[in-house]
């Protein structure tokens, strides 16, 4: 009998159709662009956090610094005579006519126009706005080597020595500020326009406020005459010494202004009484210490009048600083578009008119934003209000 080899039946591989593998590329691409849409968001996210964070934190820093050292500002006022001179009998006598404070220094704080500080001073140093503040405090600030070993200071070991001290809001470069090395440079960086807070610092050794003899000058002096100690000469805000690129070999020579923090468009300063509201002009005070913002403890040496007397060498028991920081990025876009590239083009973000009135503040701050974000500017204001320890204002408060 015959038999037959069945031989197994190949059983035919179904493939992937061209269909089922258009439709698995399309979700693997759906896939792989939602999860590229997260990590990017994820990304920019981060980056946008750490941005903000890193902007403005030398905004908090000028905070911090600016607190801590207005806070230890003082005038060392005392009591004394009023004298009158009279004659009797042909002898000309003094007499003593009322107990009053005295001082032989001075707190100022005001806008920059009433300061005499707001003039362009050079190519790299541009216009001053908004506010400004000067004072003394007992820092130890000091410049000069000792004669015998020139590893020391000469007062170094002074530590509450007198010095005078400030604060204001600049258009300006980054030329004053850079290495030597690299402004020799042929094919040095372009020149980086930007607001800038200062600091203004009158070492030790050569503090103006003694040296002129603000106590001695007669009633009705001028404003600039009492302004002198901070506006005028090598040590002064407007010293010639604080413009030039190269230092001089002069000696003595030092630049009593520096950067405290970049892109600060705005620093107003508001001094108040402890029972004023902060917003505004109102509060439990009927009449605003500085309805101006013009606080100066001379002013009766200059203005004369009932309400000069008010803040005669006395601090203000508060003072509320609120500051207007820009966006490094925003303001980068916004200087290509405008073509700014040195001091020259100050694109005058802080109109002048602005925060001239105490009661017009919220007002102003609103101006000032909307022009902000005209110009498609990111931005923040900081605020915060300091006490001065050594005011002495609730004994001499306003009635």
């Amino acid at each position: 009998m015959k038999t037959t080899a069945f031989l197994p039946v190949r059983r035919m591989r179904r493939g992937f159709s061209l269909i089922e593998l258009m439709v698995s590329t399309a979700v693997l691409s759906l896939l792989l662009v939602m999860i590229f849409q997260m990590l990017n968001g994820m990304q920019l996210s981060w980056k946008r956090t750490r941005q903000v964070v890193g902007e403005f934190k030398d905004a908090r820093q000028a905070f911090e610094e600016i607190t801590r050292r207005v806070g230890q500002s003082t005038l060392n006022s005392y009591l004394s005579y009023r004298y009158d001179t009279t004659t009797v009998q042909g002898v000309q006598l003094r007499v003593g006519r009322e107990i009053i404070p005295q001082s032989e220094l001075h707190f100022v704080c005001g806008p920059v126009s009433n300061l005499g500080i707001n003039q362009k001073n050079s190519r790299q140093v541009g216009q001053r706005y908004t506010h400004a503040i000067f004072f003394q405090a007992p820092f130890g600030f000091c410049i000069d080597p000792d004669g015998q070993q020139q590893q020391t200071l000469r007062f170094g070991r002074f530590n509450n020595a007198m010095n005078a001290w400030g604060y204001y809001v600049e258009f300006n470069t980054d030329e004053l500020d850079r290495p030597r090395i690299l402004t020799d440079l042929s094919n040095a960086p372009s020149p980086r326009p930007r607001y800038r807070l200062m600091e203004f610092r009158q070492p030790t050794e050569y503090f103006q406020a003694y040296k002129l003899g603000l106590r001695d000058l007669p009633d009705r002096t001028s404003r600039a005459q009492l302004y002198r100690w901070f506006a005028e000469g090598l040590y002064s805000v407007n010293s010639e010494w604080n413009t030039q690129v190269q230092p001089s070999g002069t000696r003595g020579f030092f630049r009593t202004t520096r950067v405290v923090s970049d892109n600060i468009i705005a620093m107003i300063l508001r001094p108040r009484a402890a029972n004023q509201l902060q917003q505004g002009g109102g509060g439990a005070s009927a009449v605003p210490i500085a309805p101006d913002y013009h606080f100066d403890t001379r002013r009766f040496q200059w203005e004369g009048g009932v309400a000069s007397q008010q803040s005669r060498h006395i601090l203000p028991p508060i003072l509320d600083i609120t500051f207007v920081a820009v966006d490094e990025n925003s303001f980068l876009q916004f200087a290509a578009r405008q073509n700014i590239r040195s001091a020259e083009d100050d694109p005058v973000l802080v109109n002048e008119s602005y925060f001239r009135q105490y009661a017009q503040f919220n007002q102003d701050l609103q101006n000032l934003e909307k022009d902000l974000v005209r110009r498609k500017l990111d931005y923040r204001v900081f605020t915060t209000s300091i006490r001065l320890r050594e005011s002495r204002w609730q004994e001499n408060s306003i009635r």
